[in-house]
């Protein structure tokens, strides 16, 4: 039983959390508390640590113990990465979902979205504008994440976020390898999406999103041919 006994220490963590006797943040109990209150063997605990360390529940830091979090942002992009990896899924079927997830949040974004979130897309694509290279790159990063942000909604973000991790390297070499001219209607679709936005007009930023995810999976099917 020694190798299942593990989940009786994952169970006891998520029991406690339930309680509230445990938040985000905190430290959880040593190794030799669990394995007293637990009566489990070290091994046990150690092992069901590993496991809630790879799943984004906890964070071990050398030297300090094991601090509960909430990063399902981790499992997701390992998990995703390790699909990518057997062919189970691909980009397209990535790149389909998040087309699918931005067309909610930029809808949520336009409802809810107050003139200082406004001010700051703007100044952002301003100097996407005036960017190349690796700034234009967390540049894109930069603006997309606050039409994402827009929606309030936690989960929604944290999918987006390993979503976008996870092929950030096809994104990567579209915005630094493309021509001139794609360049430019990259950079047209960003500004179609901000001034849909300011000016309230859902159409004109559906319209440009769609424009946008066409623009980059002609790109990447491009270069994998």
């Amino acid at each position: 039983m020694e190798n299942r006994e593990y989940t009786k220490v994952i169970a006891y963590v998520k029991e406690r959390i339930a309680k509230g006797e445990l938040h985000s943040g905190e430290k959880l109990p040593t190794e030799r508390e669990l394995a007293e209150v637990l009566s489990v063997g070290r091994y046990s605990i150690r092992e069901a640590i590993r496991i809630m360390d790879a799943l984004g529940m906890i964070e071990s830091r050398q030297g300090s113990g094991n601090y509960l979090i909430a990063n399902i942002e981790k499992s997701l992009i390992e998990s995703m990465e390790l699909m990518l990896l057997m062919k189970e899924i691909d980009y397209c079927q990535i790149s389909k979902l998040r087309r699918a997830i931005e067309l909610y949040t930029y809808d949520c974004a336009f409802q809810q979205m107050s003139d200082s979130d406004l001010k700051e897309l703007a100044d952002i694509t301003e100097c996407m504008g005036n960017s190349i290279g690796d700034e234009k790159v967390l540049l894109d990063k930069k603006f997309h994440d606050k039409i994402t942000e827009g929606s309030g909604n936690t989960l929604i973000i944290s999918i987006m976020a390993s979503l976008s991790s996870v092929c950030r390297r096809q994104i990567e070499e579209v915005i630094t390898n493309s021509s001139p001219e794609t360049a430019q209607q990259l950079m047209n679709v960003h500004e179609d999406m901000l001034r849909g936005l300011v000016i309230k007009d859902l159409s004109r930023g559906i319209q440009a999103i769609n424009r946008h995810y066409d623009l980059i999976d002609s790109q990447v099917s491009h270069e994998n041919n």
